[in-house]
């Protein structure tokens, strides 16, 4: 009862396949030890048994393009993906040919790997993610933002994702959605620990909705943290120009030093509270 399974297509573990995936394994672990001169040679060894391996080709790719060969990188990932693997191996392959692509700013192919990630694995944060990165290469700052709030739908806590949500919602000019993720995102991390530039978010939003003294308060907090940082006391000082305070905008700028006397935004808004002093002074608002 048992005669048809001599013909059934069994794997060989003595294949060339099979020798292989030891090859791999040992330039996997070169890789991730950043040793690039034997993960080459031994992906380069593997790909001779089986040049069909998917993995085997990312990982060959990924070690191509750390050590500067970007184009033989490409042209190595670029073969893997018509190859067939695993669903992971070939969303990972996407993955890397679509953000390799953004960087050499190719963005047409970049949109290629990204629609074929969110195809594969609908679900995938990573897929959405591209996707939203794409069309913000492209100025789709609209769709850009629907994309990382898909991402974000399958991965709530994703500190990056809501960054990029937060930041696009405030170049769109919706800043309450902006100010309620600004907040959202500063409670994820411990207190006192939260990164400059979220108490910065916060500040353009409440700027944006009119909310001066908030605003004040965040840059206030975004300056503490990053004493070196020239935009945030430039922006520290706007809000006491948004609100009349002359004297204070100019002592907030004062105080940074003459380490800051250089920046271009420091003295954007020094000229314009100066320009906006003298005006009022004419006018007689100002005694």
């Amino acid at each position: 009862m048992f005669a048809g399974c001599r013909n059934a297509p069994f794997y060989r573990m003595t294949s060339k396949a099979s020798q292989s995936l030891p090859l791999r394994r040992e330039g996997i672990v070169a890789f991730e030890r950043g040793d690039l001169d034997l993960a080459e040679a031994r992906f380069q060894e593997a790909l001779k048994l089986n040049d069909a391996d998917v993995e085997t080709n990312r990982y060959y790719g990924e070690t191509l393009w750390l050590r500067g060969k970007r184009q033989e990188a490409m042209e190595v990932l670029r073969g893997a993906a018509g190859k067939h693997g695993a669903v992971d191996a070939e969303t990972s392959l996407y993955l890397s040919l679509g953000e390799k692509s953004l960087e050499l700013e190719d963005f047409d192919e970049a949109s290629t790997w990204a629609k074929k990630v969110v195809d594969l694995s609908p679900k995938s944060v990573e897929g959405w993610e591209l996707c939203g990165k794409v069309d913000r290469a492209f100025g789709n700052n609209e769709q850009a933002l629907l994309d990382f709030q898909r991402a974000a739908h399958f991965s709530v806590d994703d500190r990056s994702l809501l960054f990029q949500i937060a930041t696009l919602q405030n170049e769109l000019g919706d800043f309450d959605s902006g100010l309620a993720t600004w907040q959202c995102l500063e409670r994820l991390y411990p207190t006192n620990h939260e990164p400059a530039s979220v108490f910065a978010g916060k500040g353009e939003a409440y700027v944006g909705l009119g909310l001066y003294a908030d605003a004040a308060s965040a840059y206030e907090v975004a300056a503490r943290y990053e004493p070196n940082e020239p935009l945030y006391r430039a922006r520290l000082a706007e809000t006491s120009l948004f609100q009349g305070r002359y004297d204070e905008a100019l002592a907030t700028l004062d105080a940074a030093g003459s380490a800051f006397n250089d920046d271009p935004e420091c003295r954007r808004v020094r000229q314009r509270v100066e320009d906006v002093a003298r005006a009022n002074m004419e006018k007689g608002v100002l005694h």
